[in-house]
Formats: structure tokens, sequence, C-alpha cells
């Protein structure tokens, strides 16, 4: 069964062709890299490159922006919050205040490198889960030793969320189509309230018949690898590439540190 979300996955473009295992590594190590980098020149670096590997990866722009777009927005307020209280108690210079909010050069430079960071994050992995098929990614992280409790929450959450959005459109049609519309009153937040209690009951139900059917049918709580992820020396290759590039844009906090203490 193909998800809605590995639309993109068989179409010939040459990330998709990528061994699932090297692009794992690789994109793994990117993000990484990009999450803890101080640099704004180097996180940059690492968003161009995203946008790079999105070109190759031939996905729609609708398809990337609408899978970004709601932990983007948590992002861009942490951002905001961080523009405001980043350093206007340590003397930094104030570049615009108004009332008690006082927005600084140092804050603004926080905000900047949180939210290309964490853009060039989101694109990485939104490429990733777009050009592969999620078993695939679990049999790589398999392999690459991750425990079984983690690839297993991993397997259910992404296999069963869209089941839980499909029941969840379900019951809010079911409810327009008797009338309802929400509104802020007490009617409005029982019948929202009943819902969720459904949902969850329902959901409850499904995963323990489906449990209990992977049970019946000798499900052991291990991923069934039938065949073997192989890399060859272009793979390597491509993986030596993704840690040079994943450690360079390390080096200008590295030489920052260095001199910070003085070495």
């Amino acid at each position: 069964m193909k998800l809605p979300s590995e639309t993109y996955s068989a179409i010939d473009a040459p990330i998709q062709r990528m061994n699932p295992m090297t692009k794992v590594i690789v994109f793994l190590l990117l993000i990484f890299s990009v999450s803890i980098v101080k640099s704004t020149e180097a996180a940059a670096f690492i968003l161009l490159l995203a946008i790079l590997l999105w070109i190759l990866a031939k996905l729609p722009v609708s398809y990337v922006l609408k899978r970004m777009a709601a932990p983007f927005l948590f992002v861009f307020i942490f951002a905001v919050a961080l523009l405001f209280s980043t350093g206007s108690a340590n003397g930094e210079e104030i570049v615009w205040s108004v009332w008690i909010f006082n927005i600084t050069s140092a804050g603004i430079s926080e905000a900047v490198l949180i939210l290309i960071r964490a853009t060039a994050a989101l694109l990485l992995i939104t490429i990733l889960l777009g050009t592969t098929k999620f078993d695939l990614i679990v049999k790589v992280l398999y392999d690459l030793k991750v425990p079984i409790f983690i690839l297993q929450i991993l397997m259910f959450s992404y296999r069963y969320i869209f089941v839980f959005a499909k029941e969840l459109d379900s019951m809010r049609n079911s409810m327009a189509s008797k009338g309802f519309t929400p509104k802020i009153s007490m009617r409005s937040m029982r019948a929202a309230a009943n819902t969720v209690a459904m949902l969850f009951i329902n959901g409850f139900e499904r995963a323990d018949a489906v449990y209990q059917s992977m049970v019946s049918k000798g499900y052991t709580g291990k991923p069934a690898i039938i065949t073997k992820n192989k890399m060859y020396a272009k793979d390597y290759a491509i993986v030596v590439l993704g840690i040079v590039v994943a450690v360079a844009i390390q080096i200008p906090t590295i030489v920052s540190y260095l001199s910070a203490v003085g070495v």
C-alpha cells in the first residue's frame, strides 16, 4: 500500500535512484550537522544544498510547502520570541524599540540563524520522506542498529497517522452534515470534547484489533527483512562526501570556540 506521502518516491529522479542506505545516512548527517551549527553562513550553505537536492528530487512546490507549513510556523513563533528576548539585558545594540520590547542586533542574528537552520532541516526531512518509501527507511535504520522499540514507534505512528486523520475528517463531515457549525460556546466545546473522546476510543479499539491480527500472523516485533541494503563503491564515496560537508560546516564554529578559549 502506498501512503499519501510516498506519491513521488517512485518517479525517475536522481535522488529517488539513490541507494536507500546511502540516502538515509547522508541526509541524517546533514540534518544533524545543520541543527547544531552556529554559523549563519554555514547554515545558509546547507539550505542552498537542500534546495539543490529538492530540485534534483523533482518534488512539487505545493507538496513540500504543505508538509513544511505546520512545523515552520512553530519555529517562526519561537524565532519571533527569540528576537525580542536576546541581548536586551546584556548591553547589546538596540536596533528597534517599542514599549518594553527591544530588538537587538544579537536577537536578529539568533532569530535568522534559527530560521535558516530549521528551514534547511525541515526541507531535508521532507525530501528524505518524499523520495523514499518509509519501509525502506525503517529497514535502513534497522541495519544501523537503531533500537527495535524506536522502530516500532516510528512504523506504527507513521502508518496509522493517516488513518487517524481520515477518521477525524470523517467525523467532522458527519457533524457538518447534521448541521453542526463550530462556535465559541459550551455546546461547541462539548461536541469537540465528545469528538476527541470518540476518536481515542475508536483508535484504541482499532489498535487492539490490529495488534491481535498481527500476532496471529506471527508478528514478533522485529521488521521482516527480506532484502539487504548493499552499498557499492559509489555509495561509500557519496557517504564520505556527506561526512566531509557535515564536518566542514562546523569549522567556523570550531574556530570561533578555539578563539574564545584563547587557543
